[in-house]
């Protein structure tokens, strides 16, 4: 049960911290904790290897769970209370305290003696089989990522590109029409990634609706893709895609459509040109696909045939197939999915992470009952896939459903989440962020999760979950009590973890409310009307005009994400001293308007459990002298990975020692040019990985830029305004052993030739040049960038010439030019052509050009001339 082992970890964590927190010492007796802490590994170590999900002990061991979640919770609260009281007032302890801890430990020890009973009645002290040991998910972080290719829709495929690229040439609808997990937007997303449909239309752009309707959200999405502001009200967006529109032959995918209005809303946004533009509708709904009146492309369950296909390649993905004495049962349970792709994908990933022994194998056949093919028998069969989840993932994997429907999620979101809740343990991992990356791609490789953007340095960047995995994770989270997603709610009694997708009824969060995480989407909610909720440790997503209310009152937070005077005129906004009172504050975002300036006090330093400090721009006062700190060395802020954006940060002995285990840096310099900022200590950060470094465009930073000494761990280096030339750049990064990208935006080198080295930036694998606007001549071949796999090129508006040798680099497969030159342009795109003539097809060339009327029409009349396309081209011209 995800609720108790949550819980279990979480006070797990917390008995560890009395003891060991850096900065305080708290008060409790010994005997006491080290009871409670033997009650704890127990009851961990007995969910791991208890067995639930198996024959008649099924129903007495969920209330077990039940019971040890609340008895987990309510040590907690006695605990955490207990030290923000001491916090507060300096309380040591009081009779009912006391009272209160002594009935919690016999709580706990009384789960004990119940779980213990149960695992003697089981008659079984095995541990099942878990994921979870390091060297099996070790094993599945080096696995080969699973693939989004279409099995048994090639018909389809070819008929939905048929109807797309064919007559005629007025404005066309098609809607794609299936039930939900039947593969509409798997289909659709192949469609539109296909080279026959990038090189047809001039314009594509994608959309996701879903059930939470919201015009203003999808119009922003839309006008953003185009690359154009996308704030202003409905009416000015409306009108800005509209015009967009107008010229292009476009193509628009209107993914998860659920009504009729939101339809009729969405139409009147694309005009009809004749230039055969296309509309795309996935919908489970049947009403919406005959709004439309024309035929849907109607999605089809898969056939035996191609329903075994792809079962096989998720369950037998490191295997040469299936094992001839697991086939006949394998065959029963990939006919119990009723051939939907979705419910083969989620049990196939299941089963590839679990026992391949025959007797499993039939009880999952046998736990899959039967149902005609809808949405709740998929349910059913996701519910399955739920239940043999190692215990450690359920509560990760639930909390997931807090999160929008069709949002595109960011990894670092969930990872601070799952980490400020206390779902992660550590383990024997070298760090908690590790475990929990091992956790999310575990739940990738069991294809609860839909991946959509990558990352060279953390491997899954963005994902999504499936709408119908959602609502299994709403489902039973709501079930066991472990969260809950209100749209208004009218009263909160026992849920402790709530996302309110509505507006906020003050009266529902009392101070007596259990609440312990509160979470808002769809909007900001005025902290000033919040009350003392004295356990709260996840706040997210919350709005104030002042620092001094309520907000840093809330001493038992881990994760606060909070807007100060978003919406206002630039201010500089004082954080209090009092902040240091967090007690266990790890992750803390503030968002705040431009130009204006956040100003920690120095108390900031003694916040020793700090993870990731996430500012738009931050003020630090220096920490202690040495002398002082060597005599408090316990102020080291170990725990800190990510410091961002600091202005004018002095790079001291102080700093260094206060946090050496910094791995990412964005620092922004717009004083007068000044020795005082240490720049040859960087190199102290000997874990360092990343580093921004922003400076206001004064051509006397480049002596400052020059000096700095980059650790030798260094990753990735963005650079702005710092006025460097391209030697310097060679010397300072060119020669690090573990650097893959280099970002220059806009004024960062200011020089018109560049002659790149042999020897040099021999591990470098992505390459931004922007805005770097005095660059002419770049004279560089195949040695200069060896491994070079993406290239990306925008406003560079004096390169004369694209360098050809680029393109006979044998591991570049993707380049951008976007509102380059035109002769830099045109020479890019007759390296791309080239390239593939010489059957270099891995290589694929994206190019923007803007221009006037007379500009682009020129520029279409050389493209024309010399023949340059190809389907590996995509080419967008933009009038300016």
């Amino acid at each position: 049960m995800a609720a108790a082992f949550a819980a279990l970890v979480s006070l797990e964590s917390n008995l560890r911290l009395i003891y060991n927190h850096p900065k305080y010492s708290f008060h409790f007796e010994e005997k006491q904790i080290q009871s409670l802490e033997g009650s704890v590994s127990f009851l961990i170590d007995f969910m791991k290897s208890y067995d639930n999900s198996l024959g008649a002990r099924k129903q007495a061991a969920e209330a077990l769970e039940m019971r040890i979640a609340r008895a987990a919770q309510l040590a907690e609260d006695v605990i955490e209370s207990h030290i923000v009281d001491q916090i507060r007032g300096g309380k040591t302890r009081s009779s009912r305290f006391l009272l209160d801890l002594q009935k919690a430990i016999e709580d706990m020890d009384y789960m004990r003696r119940k779980a213990s009973n149960m695992r003697a009645r089981s008659g079984s002290e095995q541990q099942r089989q878990t994921t979870y040991s390091s060297s099996s998910t070790v094993a599945a972080a080096q696995s080969t990522p699973l693939t989004s290719t279409m099995v048994g829709f090639d018909d389809i495929l070819l008929q939905l590109l048929d109807l797309l690229t064919g007559v005629p040439s007025s404005r066309r609808v098609i809607p794609i029409q299936g039930m939900g997990g039947i593969g509409k937007t798997t289909l659709a997303r192949n469609v539109f990634q296909h080279k026959n449909i990038v090189e047809h239309f001039d314009v594509c752009l994608w959309a996701t609706i879903s059930q939470e309707y919201s015009l203003h959200r999808i119009l922003s999405e839309l006008v953003s893709h185009l690359r154009k502001s996308n704030s202003g009200t409905v009416d000015e967006l409306q009108e800005r895609l509209y015009k967009s529109l107008c010229g292009p032959r476009y193509l628009i995918v209107l993914d998860d459509m659920w009504n009729v209005k939101a339809l009729d809303d969405m139409m009147l946004l694309f005009p009809d040109t004749n230039s055969g533009s296309r509309i795309v509708v996935t919908t489970r709904h049947s009403d919406v696909a005959k709004h439309l009146g024309v035929s849907p492309v109607a999605m089809s369950f898969l056939d035996e045939d191609n329903s075994w296909h792809l079962f096989c390649q998720k369950a037998f993905a490191e295997q040469q197939g299936c094992p001839h004495e697991l086939e006949e049962t394998a065959k029963k349970i990939v006919a119990k999915c009723k051939g939907l792709p979705l419910a083969i994908l989620v049990v196939g990933g299941h089963l590839r992470k679990s026992s391949m022994a025959l007797d499993y194998w039939v009880h999952v056949a046998e736990s899959i009952m039967n149902h005609t093919g809808n949405d709740e028998h998929c349910l059913n069969v996701l519910s399955l896939s739920y239940s043999h989840l190692p215990v450690h993932l359920k509560p990760c994997f639930l909390f997931l459903g807090a999160f929008p429907e069709d949002e595109t999620i960011y990894v670092r979101d969930v990872y601070k989440l799952w980490i400020a809740e206390g779902l992660i343990q550590q383990g024997e991992y070298p760090s908690v962020e590790v475990a929990a990356w091992h956790c999310l791609w575990d739940l990738y490789l069991r294809n609860l999760i839909l991946v959509y953007g990558w990352n060279h340095l953390y491997g899954i960047y963005t994902f999504k979950v499936h709408d119908l995995v959602r609502e299994m994770c709403l489902k039973i989270a709501k079930e066991e009590e472990f969260l809950c997603v209100f749209q208004t709610p009218s009263a909160i009694n026992r849920e402790r973890r709530v996302v309110i997708s509505g507006e906020a009824n003050h009266e529902a969060m009392a101070s007596d409310a259990p609440i312990r995480c509160l979470i808002w989407k769809r909007g900001r909610y005025d902290i000033n009307n919040l009350y003392d909720l004295k356990l709260l440790r996840t706040l997210s997503n919350i709005a104030t005009t002042s620092t001094s209310g309520s907000i840093f009152q809330q001493l038992n937070l881990r994760y606060l994400n909070v807007d100060l005077g978003y919406k206002i005129r630039p201010m500089l906004y004082y954080l209090p001293s009092s902040m240091s009172l967090l007690w266990n504050l790890q992750f803390l975002t503030i968002n705040i308007a431009d130009q204006s300036k956040v100003i920690a006090p120095y108390a900031i330093w003694e916040m020793l459990q700090l993870r990731r400090v996430e500012v738009d721009m931050i003020c630090l006062i220096d920490p202690l002298p040495v002398d002082r700190l060597e005599q408090e060395n316990h102020l080291v802020m170990r725990n800190l990975r990510l410091l961002f954006r600091v202005e004018n940060f002095r790079l001291s002995d102080e700093v260094c020692k206060r946090i050496p285990n910094v791995i990412e840096l964005r620092l922004s310099y717009c004083d007068e040019v000044n020795w005082y900022y240490c720049p040859r200590n960087l190199s102290c950060f000997n874990q360092l990985k990343v580093l921004w470094l922003k400076f206001d465009g004064n051509p006397k930073w480049r002596e400052f830029v020059t000096s700095l000494t980059f650790p030798s761990t260094l990753e990735v280096l963005r650079l702005r305004g710092s006025g460097v030339h391209w030697e310097d750049l060679t010397m300072m990064v060119g020669s690090l052993p573990h650097f893959v990208e280099l970002q220059l935006l806009q004024d960062s080198v200011t020089e018109s030739i560049w002659n790149p080295k042999e020897e040099k930036f021999l591990r470098l694998k992505y390459l931004t040049i922007h805005g770097c606007d005095d660059l002419v001549h770049w004279n560089a071949d195949r040695c200069h960038f060896p491994v070079l796999k993406c290239l990306y090129l925008s406003y560079l508006s004096k390169l004369e010439e694209f360098p050809s040798g680029i393109g006979e680099i044998a591991t570049l497969k993707y380049i951008c030019v976007r509102y380059c030159s035109a002769s830099s342009t045109i020479s890019a795109m007759r390296t791309l052509v080239e390239q593939v003539e010489q059957g270099n097809d891995s290589l694929r060339l994206d190019v923007f050009f803007r221009g006037d009327e007379e500009t682009l029409e020129s520029f279409k009349h050389r493209v024309e001339e010399e023949g340059l396309t190809s389907p590996n081209l995509s080419l967008q011209l933009v009038r300016s």
